[in-house]
Parts: C-alpha cells; structure tokens; sequence
C-alpha cells in the first residue's frame, strides 16, 4: 500500500439488470424501420448501476441524433423526458461507482417510454449485441448507416432472452425471479436479488474482436459472447455455471469486514504495529514485504489516523484449494476529511482453513509495480511544452533480485501502445527499475518538447483501449522466464489502465494541469536552498496530490530532491514548504525542478513540471 501517491489497475465489476414490468414489448410499431415518434408525453425511467450504483450522468439518443442529457439522482435511479424525440433508442450511462468511471449502454424502442429501461454492464451487452458492434460504437453510430434500423423489438427481446438463458443457473441460484427481464424488470442496488446477481457477474470486452468475457465472483465458470452474432445463430450457448456462487455472496460481507475491522484500528489514532500484525494472514506478502515489515512502516503513515476504506469490491474469490481459499478485492483509501489517499486493485484476503476467519493477505507481490497513464505541461525557460504516455513505477526491495527460479536480469512490460516486443526495465543496482529507453520511469508516447520523435501519432494513442491490460514478466540473462517467490502468478503481473493516456492535442488543449501561484513562480527562479514556500491550484479536490523539488548543484555529485504529500481544499488549492540545504561558499545552482502532480476522473496522473 502506498499512500503518499497512488494511481492504477484489476477485474470489472458487472451489472446484472433490468427494468420495467413482465417481459418484452412486441407492438407492430415497435418492429418498424426507425422514425416512430415517441408519445405526445413520454419519459423513461431506471437505474443506472454497475454492481453499485452510478453517480454521473444519462444521455439518450433516437434514431435522427437527438440526444438529452440527465444528471442521475439517488441510488442510480434516472428519468429523462424523450417528448418529440423518434424512437428507437440508446443511452449510455457515465459516471463513478465501486472507485472508478464506468460508461455502460442500453436500448429500447418507442414501445418501451414510458415504461422502465435500466442501463447497467448486462444492458451493455444486449446493445452491442442488438447492433452487432461495441455498444459504445453503437451508441456513437446510432443514427448513420441505418443502424437504428436493427434496433427493433423482435430483436432485443432476441437478445434480452439469450442472455438471460446464458446466466440463468447463476440467476436462480441467487434466487431471482424467473419472470425477470433483464432489461426491464426495476431493481434496487445494494438490496434486490437482482443487484446480488449483478454484484457477481463480472464482463469484460476485447475491443479488437468485439468478443465478451463473462464470468462470476467465484472464479469457477467463464463463458464468452461474440458480440457480431446475432441471438438467433447462438442455439446451444455455453451457460455461466453456478458453482460456489452462494457460498461467495455469503462471504463477501465477511470479506468486507475484515478490511473495515482492519483499518478500524485507525480510528483513534495510530496503532501498534503489533496490533495490526494480530489479524494478518501467515503467508502476509505486500510489495515484498511480511506482514512485520509492512505494517512497521503502516504505522509511520500518519495520514492514516482516521483513514476509512471505501468503495470495497470483491472481484473475485478462489474456492479451488479448500485449504487457501483466497479473495481478490480492490478498494479505496480515504483520510478522515475524506481525501483520496489510495485505491488498491490487487490486494488479497484469505479465508483460514483452521478457524474460517477471513484476515489480510497483501497482494502477493514481491515486486512494488504501479502502472499509470501521466500527462505533462513542462514550463522552462525556452517556452511550454507537453508529454503524455505511461508511467511505470517499479520498485523491488530485494537488491538482489532473487527468486525462487533464478536471479532477474530484466524485466519485460508488454501492452497496448508499448512497442511490439514489449518495454525492457533494468534494475538500477539500489532497488528501482528503469527501462532501457528513458532510463526512467516513462514511457512517452506522444510529445512536442525535444527529444526523441514520438512514437505514436494521436491516433495511434486514440487506439489505445480502455482498460487495457499491462504484463510485466521477468527474465533471467539467458530470457528464461522466472518466478516470483510468492503469490498465484508464474512471474508475470498483470496491471490495467482505466482511461488510455491523452493525444498531443487532448493534453494542449486540457484545463486539468495543476497551477502554481505566481509568487511560488518567482521564488523558485531564484532558490537557493533553504526553504521554498509553494502554493498553487486547480488540484483535484478529492484526492491528495504530490509536489516534489529536485536541484543540481556545482559542487554535488548527484541531484538533491525532497518531496511531500498535500492536502487541496475543497476548490482545489493548496500551499506548502520545501527544503534543502542551503548552498555553501563558493557553489553555484546548475539546476532546479518543481513539480505538482494531481489525478483526473479516471485516476490519471497530471503533472505540471517547472525547469530552471
């Protein structure tokens, strides 16, 4: 767990809805080539959710690109009037739930206003299904090339029923009605049988071949969805198995409690690491860290005390071994004024074989791997420039780089926009990684400061898929591939990126970079050691930022840095103090780095970087 900067990755949380009464609609009209106009005063009402409910936004579409926005109101729930508008209809639902930024879609036809039509991750699939295409392509293209025309009512019940024939051992074993319409049928997040049966449905969708990956909670069935073939070419599709799923539903509130009783021990101040130590796991392993070690260091994090976790997912819990049943959760770290301090994708809670306790596992990693996309504004004395790519943060406190199948020569990441044979790292011989091409952390991808040409154009990086799955595997000096010491993968880490790093022209034109005053300016043109006092603005107002100070002097061997973790008020402002040491007689500064760093909506990382 890192608190003073965190940023980025694991499994998708699903929806399983519905809305509206009994089933599908089936009106001649609503089996009409697109131009139906909705009736003299109609509305459609639902709920937006994704396992949790959404917070953001609804917008709707018809089939001539007339579109209507709606912010979503409590517990996912929307309405929006679509008077005048044509039917038929999409919509694509935005905004925050379980810690991150979903966009999810559905559709319906002129039948169906007035009548309910939830939008969740199922939903999702039944569009992209309907239209034979991602549903974000077809919510994009509704109204060209015909599209709306597939948009009929024969065809998304098709699709409604296909699906839920697909899902119906996972639906039934949590006790959902057999009359539910997934698409239609209302239900109540954090309470109905339907939102248990979302909650343990998990879907994740390659872009490249429009294929969907569904599978559950309990990790023991996974089935896919080519999103191309119609429902009526799918006559025996695989069905989602509902193995252990009751037992995980069961678990997941217990699984829940063991981190809220964890980070409980904050309440009133800072632990003991001893106490802390008392509900760990045997076989504790975080970042390469035992459970003494770690919570050793827990304890000096002063920003904890009062900390709460939030937005707690349980993405995934193994029943394969009946003596290491093991839990995959992510959640958020929050400060007693309720700032972002973390969100951890990958951490791990194991169920005891002796006692059935659930306690804290750490996430299993000898490496300490953060994985993110960043976006610059570099200000210097030749003018304002901008960078955008990834950056790959690897720490291993093992100087040795040992395993247990050999000693790591490099380290490869592989993923979308890295370069085809993948991202080479080296250790820097004191714990830190760097890749072969930066000698950093970075990878650019797209730039106009000097340097080196970019490696993609703007369009290369629009390519770049949400959620993108990162692997970095180690090798040995001979490129065997080895293993780490601990934990279920075989020595690769898989890391996922929510929101694909900015075009050029995206970061020039973005009004999200942090500020700095102009007095902090100033002063810093002219430090000269000491202390620098730094204020400044436009931070994200939710979570905790980072500004760093590095200098290069006449008579130093290496460069001075010092850094701190901020606190932005509720407009996003903030103000703090660096120091370093004072020059001595006779040096001279070569030169001075200021920086501030701050996250968007999707927990990228924007930096805004004085040279001097």
């Amino acid at each position: 767990m890192k608190i003073n900067k965190l940023v980025l990755a694991g499994a998708v949380s699903m929806a399983l809805a519905a809305c509206g009464g009994s089933g599908g609609n089936s009106s001649t009209a609503d089996n009409a080539q697109p131009g139906v106009q909705a009736p003299a005063t109609a509305s459609f009402t639902g709920t937006a959710a994704v396992g949790a409910p959404l917070v953001g936004t609804v917008t709707v579409k018809d089939s001539k690109g007339a579109t209507k926005t709606v912010t979503i109101g409590a517990n996912g729930a929307y309405t929006v009037d679509v008077t005048g508008m044509t039917g038929p209809f999409v919509f694509r639902a935005t905004g925050a739930a379980n810690g991150r930024i979903y966009t999810v879609h559905s559709v319906a036809t002129s039948a169906d206003a007035a009548g309910k039509i939830n939008i969740t991750q199922l939903t999702d699939l039944v569009a992209a299904n309907v239209g034979g295409q991602l549903a974000q392509d077809y919510f994009d293209q509704f109204e060209k090339n015909s599209n709306a025309a597939t948009a009929t009512s024969a065809a998304i019940n098709a699709e409604v029923a296909k699906l839920k024939e697909k899902l119906q051992p996972i639906l039934s074993a949590l006790g959902v009605d057999a009359n539910a319409d997934l698409l239609r049928t209302p239900f109540t997040p954090l309470a109905s049988a339907l939102d248990s049966a979302l909650d343990a449905i998990h879907v994740s969708v390659d872009s490249s071949t429009a294929v969907a990956t569904i599978s559950t909670t309990a990790n023991a069935s996974v089935i896919t969805d080519d999103l191309k073939q119609k429902a009526a070419a799918e006559t025996n599709p695989s069905k989602l198995a509902a193995d252990n799923i009751s037992t995980a539903t069961t678990d997941a509130p217990l699984i829940k409690k063991a981190l809220t009783d964890f980070i409980g021990r904050f309440a009133n101040g800072m632990p003991t690491a001893a106490a802390l130590t008392s509900i760990a796991s045997t076989g504790f392993l975080n970042d390469g860290m035992n459970a003494e070690s770690f919570f050793s260091y827990l304890v000096t994090e002063t920003s904890l005390a009062g900390a709460s976790f939030t937005d707690v997912e349980v993405l995934k819990v193994d029943y394969s071994d009946p003596g290491k049943i093991i839990a995959n959760v992510s959640f958020t770290v929050k400060s007693k004024d309720g700032l972002v301090l973390d969100r951890l994708q990958n951490w791990k809670v194991r169920k005891s074989p002796t006692d059935g306790v659930w306690r804290l596992f750490g996430n299993q990693r000898t490496l300490e791997v953060n994985l993110f996309a960043e976006m610059s504004k570099v200000v210097s004395a030749s003018g304002t420039c901008f960078r955008s790519g990834l950056n790959i943060d690897i720490q291993d406190r093992d100087v040795t780089n040992k395993t247990t199948s050999g000693v790591i020569d490099h380290l490869v990441v592989k993923g979308p926009g890295l370069p085809e044979s993948g991202l080479s790292y080296k250790s820097n011989g004191s714990g830190g990684w760097q890749n072969t091409l930066s000698q950093g952390n970075s990878y650019v991808m797209r730039s106009d400061c000097p340097g080196p040409v970019s490696p993609l154009g703007d369009d290369g990086v629009t390519r770049i898929p949400d959620n993108s799955a990162y692997v970095l595997t180690a090798f040995d000096s001979a490129n065997n591939k080895l293993s780490f010491a601990s934990g279920t993968n075989d020595g690769t880490y898989a890391l996922k990126v929510q929101r694909r790093p900015m075009t050029l022209a995206e970061a020039k034109a973005s009004t999200g970079f942090p500020v700095f005053s102009e007095q902090t300016i100033a002063a810093f043109a002219s430090y000269n050691g000491g202390t620098l006092a730094i204020a400044g603005s436009n931070l994200n107002p939710t979570d905790a930022a980072w500004v760093k100070l590095v200098t290069e002097t006449s008579l130093s061997s290496g460069k001075h840095d010092t850094g701190i973790s901020v606190m932005p008020s509720a407009s996003g402002a903030f103000s703090t103090s660096l120091q370093l040491q004072p020059l001595q007689q006779g040096e001279t500064m070569k030169s001075r780095n200021l920086w501030v760093d701050s996250t968007d909506i999707y927990r990228r990382n924007l930096q805004t970087l004085y040279l001097r």
